[in-house]
């Protein structure tokens, strides 16, 4: 699969529009989603989340409820850590109230998550063995020979565009407007708490799971605990930044 965060470029082009039309959260989000079923499970096994009826079942309703995390919970106290190049560009969402902004235009926002799953799905299908257009398009079925070994061009095509749509985004972000902060401010507790709950979650799940630790399973697993190490740091940590010389 195409790595999960680089698929919110794909919903890039979208925001040329007027913003009135759609809702950025659910853009990306949406465009998330459907790897969300990789992250529940803590393994690379997707059932349900990649087709239409997990589009309205799980992805819609998944999509709102982590909208409504990483507004309520997560955003600022992880903007007000963050390093001052990455702070200095998003600061200014802080001042957001996605509250409001959901009761007044809630069906955009399910409008946008909705779009940006079927992008989701779109782009994997090109790149996934069971894809629609890998089953359509005979090209993709077909390997390449790389360094003396046999490589599917889906898997080129999955790769080299993980890398490319990454650039994308890294470049938006560069060419966001940047915004005064104080570059010293940083809450040292919130990290070490952060890394923290991954060291005990980590320490947990390899002695407890079952799963294989193949390479895309111990990614996942990172991804999981991470997100989920957001989530209680950001609950835990309350207090303002601190100031380090």
């Amino acid at each position: 699969m195409p790595f999960t965060f680089s698929h919110p470029a794909i919903i890039l082009p979208l925001t040329y529009l007027p913003k009135r039309w759609f809702s950025l959260t659910g853009l990306i989000i949406g465009s998330l989603m459907p790897d969300f079923e990789y992250f529940l499970r803590v393994k690379i096994k997707s059932d349900f989340s990649h087709t239409l009826e997990g589009v309205f079942l799980f992805d819609l309703p998944l999509g709102i409820l982590t909208a409504f995390a990483f507004h309520n919970i997560v955003r600022n106290n992880l903007f007000d850590n963050l390093p001052d190049i990455l702070k200095s560009r998003l600061i200014i969402f802080k001042d957001f109230n996605w509250n409001i902004y959901f009761k007044k235009n809630w069906l955009i926002i399910i409008f946008s998550i909705m779009i940006g799953t079927f992008s989701h799905i779109l782009w994997d299908s090109f790149t996934h063995d069971t894809g629609y257009f890998v089953q359509k398009i005979e090209i993709l079925n077909q390997s390449v020979d790389l360094f003396d070994k046999q490589i599917p061009i889906l898997k080129i095509l999955q790769h080299l565009s993980t890398f490319i749509w990454a650039f994308v985004i890294v470049f938006a972000l560069y060419k966001l407007r940047t915004h005064a902060t104080d570059s010293k401010s940083i809450n040292l507790n919130y990290w070490l708490t952060f890394f923290g709950f991954i060291i005990i979650f980590a320490f947990i799940f390899l002695n407890v799971s079952s799963a294989q630790y193949a390479i895309g399973n111990l990614i996942v697993s990172m991804i999981s605990l991470s997100m989920l190490a957001l989530i209680l740091t950001s609950l835990v940590i309350k207090t303002k930044p601190k100031t380090f010389d």
